[in-house]
């Protein structure tokens, strides 16, 4: 059992704090299954490996093999000396799809009343509640025990603080605004969060919008696997929700796109859609109503098995680009953003930076908060503010590290043009967009003289101003 429990480390450590286990499969993939008897014996075992390297253990389901029974266990790590499981998924997709409703009935546990009433827990600014429309990007943690919603049992369920000390997997939805206006605020919010999944919602009584094809578009030239959230489907008469699957089915299939759309029904197929979802091959599907609660159990448990996609680089030099910055009282300067790579310290020096004059600054890190909560440190792949001294002056997309890094103003870059009405030439300015760096740039050259929709080229772009 030692040696197994030993494994099981390795095995943990490679998943990102999560494992899953199958029970009565042979070497090679058959699913032979075994008698109940040696079946609850092999689950004895292996709830004693997890018990030895301080994991917790679910059973995920109990399936039919060949001559016994099958099991899926999910082990996960459960100790608190290191962050729990994360995994980061972006809401995409066309506005008024209820992507804000969604996120804001998912991680609350109350239902909408159909007048906006949930979307105002995902919202960040008094206007976006007024409005009814999302223009900023807004974080929301989602904390789970085995297949238990945290959020759900708490007084406060966006209190990030307790959601993160209770739970042993969480999942950070990424809601951007799907209005075209702010198309420039959705692209910000998908590159500085680097997701693991996109979630794109449709609303089934209006369909597949234009919006809606942009955002799976990005999605998909970025490599992000995606997932469909079909919503409203209670006001959707019968022939209209009919009509947008049969939409979301074609534009998945499409050349370019080549996804395979996988409806998920029941909680077999949400552990099967899991599974598959890391690969991007698979787009499953859910069918949900944030007014009934239909479909919404299972679109939870899915998002309690996705695995971690993302591997980060702890051991690389401490960096992090700059999405947020506040100004708190009695504090001083706080930067929020994604740690990229390495780990910072409480008390490190570090250099923040490029200005536009090319030149970095010197500051030290006087405190770090992780999901609220006070910490000594914060690894690659977390979300954190930090407060910093001597920092007078700082902008979105500037880089912290522990030493200044080489800025530039001019990059040479693959492109795949997506959408454009007219021809690209040299001379085309527009907005450039690097993790939380969003800056004014213009192309110089173009190796094959011009683009069109549909075409792929290399170009030189010159930046407004330098960055890293």
């Amino acid at each position: 059992v030692d040696r197994l429990a030993g494994q099981l480390k390795r095995r943990l450590a490679e998943g990102g704090g999560e494992a899953v286990y199958l029970i009565g499969v042979s070497n090679d993939g058959r699913p032979l299954g075994l008698p109940d008897e040696e079946l609850l014996r092999a689950l004895g075992v292996l709830r004693e490996m997890a018990r030895r390297v301080g994991a917790s253990f679910y059973i995920l389901r109990v399936s039919d093999g060949i001559r016994g029974k099958v099991a899926e266990v999910l082990l996960r790590i459960a100790t608190r000396e290191e962050p729990p499981p994360t995994v980061t998924v972006v809401a995409m997709g066309n506005v008024d799809a209820g992507k804000s409703t969604l996120v804001g009935v998912l991680t609350t546990g109350r239902l909408d009343d159909g007048n906006g009433l949930a979307r105002s827990y995902a919202s960040r600014y008094k206007h976006e509640v007024l409005a009814g429309r999302t223009s900023a990007v807004s974080l929301r943690l989602l904390g789970f025990s085995g297949d238990k919603v945290v959020n759900h049992g708490l007084v406060d369920p966006l209190d990030e603080a307790e959601v993160y000390r209770s739970s042993d997997k969480l999942v950070l939805l990424v809601d951007v605004g799907g209005h075209e206006r702010y198309l420039r605020t959705a692209l910000r919010g998908l590159f500085s969060s680097q997701p693991d999944y996109v979630m794109l919602v449709v609303a089934a009584n209006s369909g597949v919008q234009k919006m809606t094809k942009e955002h799976l578009g990005i999605a998909v030239a970025l490599g992000v696997p995606v997932f469909v959230v079909v919503t409203r489907i209670d006001i959707a008469p019968e022939e209209v929700f009919r009509r947008t699957v049969d939409e979301v089915v074609k534009i998945l299939k499409m050349p370019g796109v080549s996804k395979i759309p996988y409806v998920v029904k029941d909680v077999s197929d949400v552990v099967l859609a899991a599974k598959a979802m890391p690969a991007g091959r698979v787009a499953p599907v859910f069918y949900v109503s944030s007014v009934t609660g239909h479909g919404l159990d299972l679109l939870l448990k899915f998002l309690s098995l996705l695995p971690r996609r993302r591997r980060w680089d702890l051991n690389g030099e401490p960096l992090m680009y700059v999405s947020e910055i506040y100004l708190v009282k009695g504090v001083g300067v706080v930067v929020g953003g994604l740690i990229e790579r390495g780990v910072l310290h409480l008390g490190d020096r570090i250099w923040v930076g490029p200005y536009s004059d090319g030149r970095w600054a010197q500051a030290t890190v006087k405190s770090i908060h992780l999901n609220r909560t006070p910490v000594e440190k914060a690894r690659a792949g977390s979300f954190v503010t930090i407060a910093l001294d001597r920092v007078d002056k700082i902008e979105k997309g500037m880089a912290i590290s522990t030493r200044p890094l080489k800025a530039v103003r001019e990059i040479t870059a693959e492109v795949l043009v997506l959408r454009h009405p007219t021809i690209i030439r040299p001379g085309f300015s527009g907005v450039f967009h690097y993790k939380a760096v969003r800056t004014g740039g213009f192309i110089k050259e173009i190796d094959r003289g011009e683009l069109m929709v549909g075409d792929s080229g290399v170009v030189k772009i010159e930046l407004s101003r330098p960055w890293h």
